[in-house]
């Protein structure tokens, strides 16, 4: 489902808006300094999607240095993005806003040459898992005890980004 919403670049004056949105979505969210530190390195690349003026979701990735090998893969790539972070709003959920989320981080990913894209995601996170599995990502690996609060394991996912189209 196509929407008419915007897009631009976080800013500290999302903030207030973004910290509700990861605090309804994550049971671990994240705290302003943090975000704080995310927006401010230059590696990364992260957005707030706007609709009537309201923000709805965020998304972000981190640009990995040039010429990596990908975890037990003999794949040599250009330009690694690992995926940092993808919430949408509980209301807008299942609208295709996660969907365009994801579209905008790629097309931007596909313009710094990247051609490979990870993540982490929690086993009970099913949801997210099928979204990202519909999308094209495939689980990779798993990382033990990833999330500390209930140690539980993070499921890494992963897809290749050549054959995406960006859009003009």
């Amino acid at each position: 489902m196509q929407h008419t919403c915007s897009f631009s670049t976080m800013v500290e004056g999302d903030l207030d808006e973004v910290l509700s949105i990861e605090r309804e979505v994550f049971p671990h969210p994240w705290s302003k300094e943090f975000f704080q530190l995310i927006i401010s390195d230059r590696s990364n690349w992260v957005i707030t999607l706007r609709r009537d003026n309201t923000i709805v979701g965020y998304g972000g990735y981190h640009l990995l240095k040039k010429g990596r090998t990908f975890l037990s893969t003999h794949d040599r790539y250009q330009q690694i993005i690992h995926l940092i972070n993808i919430a949408v709003s509980p209301p807008f959920q299942n609208q295709g806003f996660g969907t365009r989320l994801l579209d905008l981080l790629f097309n931007n990913a596909k313009r710094s040459c990247a051609d490979y894209c990870y993540l982490e995601v929690r086993p009970s996170n099913t949801q997210a898992i099928h979204f990202y599995q519909r999308r094209g990502f495939s689980v990779i690996g798993v990382i033990e005890k990833y999330y500390p609060y209930e140690n539980e394991n993070a499921v890494v996912m992963g897809m290749g980004l050549s054959g995406l189209i960006q859009e003009r």
